[in-house]
């Protein structure tokens, strides 16, 4: 008899375990977090140099910090106004340009550091013979603008070589470098030096490039947020910047599964086209890398400061302080 009931004892006894371990669950687990839509207004079109939030939205690294996050394309001062004024979280922008806007009195903060290098450079043909900024005296030079890091960048050139504007011929081409420089309609023209020249080398166009950085250290492009919501929701900083910096170093570990995340963002990128647009991801990272990524110098800031200063530029006193914080990177 007992060995009749043995088992039946056994099996209430596992149906009382298996209860209180079903109630133990539902006591511990917890609901997922809420997501939290944001935007993140990036100053170009859909880019393969914005590869790393295109992977840290595909790796899942906003979701996993409870974001998500939608990139929208169009200016970069526009949206440096709406990141101020709250209408977008977060932005995209050049330490140059967080300078200028503190001086209009924008409220706006510079929180993760991106490019370690201004992305900016003069590029002319080989033929040319423009090696060095002297060389530039009686040439024409094109600029895609009188604004922005290009107009910047050239300021900076003007400055750091000693030249004279007067005894140069300057030309708003637009953004149209390339074809100014194979048409022959200038000498030289401002780039970003991740872009034109690989386009011209691809072409057979043998060319010389002045990098900005080679002459002066100056902030370039990191995320900027509103300082309103910056104080009142310092979570939802950190958490952008958390999964931020995670995509970016993804994507400097791993460039060819990125490139592959870019091209399921960017469908209209043809085969013909991609080799030449993974140079351009491959040249860009070399601009990202840093033995600590996101991280701002004071020592940048300064001399970025100091620059836009002496460019006449600025409307009103800025102060160092006002311009960028490491807090939320110093959290990691």
């Amino acid at each position: 008899m007992k060995t009749r009931w043995l088992p039946i004892f056994l099996l209430v006894g596992l149906l009382i375990l298996a209860g209180c371990s079903a109630s133990a669950q539902e006591e511990t687990v917890k609901p997922p977090a809420e997501i939290q839509k944001v935007t993140l207004g990036a100053g170009y079109i859909p880019n393969v140099q914005f590869a790393p939030f295109y992977v840290a939205q595909s790796k899942g690294f906003y979701a996993d910090e409870g974001l998500e996050v939608e990139i929208e394309y169009g200016f970069e001062t526009d949206f440096i106004a709406l990141t101020a004024q709250g209408e977008r979280e977060f932005a995209l922008a050049s330490g140059d340009q967080v300078i200028l806007a503190r001086s209009q009195e924008v409220p706006i903060t510079y929180v993760m550091k991106w490019y370690q290098r201004y992305p900016v450079g003069l590029m002319s043909p080989s033929e040319k013979g423009i090696t060095q900024l002297s060389d530039l005296v009686g040439k024409k030079i094109g600029l895609p603008g009188f604004f922005g890091a290009s107009f910047i960048g050239w300021k900076a050139l003007v400055q750091e070589g000693g030249l004279d504007e007067n005894k140069l011929t300057l030309q708003d081409i637009g953004f149209t470098q390339a074809a100014a420089i194979q048409q022959g309609a200038v000498d030289a023209t401002m780039v970003y030096i991740v872009n034109e020249p690989i386009q011209l080398e691809n072409e057979g166009i043998n060319v010389d490039v002045i990098e900005v950085s080679d002459y002066i250290d100056l902030v370039s492009n990191g995320i900027v947020v509103g300082d309103k919501l910056m104080a009142e929701n310092p979570d939802l900083v950190q958490r952008m910047v958390n999964a931020s910096l995670k995509g970016l170093s993804y994507t400097i570990e791993h460039p060819d599964e990125a490139f592959e995340i870019v091209r399921k963002v960017i469908p209209e990128m043809t085969d013909e086209e991609a080799p030449v647009q993974k140079q351009v991801l491959d040249a860009s990272i070399e601009l990202w890398r840093s033995d600590q990524l996101g991280v701002s110098s004071p020592e940048s800031w300064q001399t970025s400061l100091d620059f836009m200063k002496g460019t006449g530029l600025l409307e009103g006193d800025v102060t160092l302080e006002e311009l960028y914080t490491n807090q939320f990177v110093e959290e990691q």
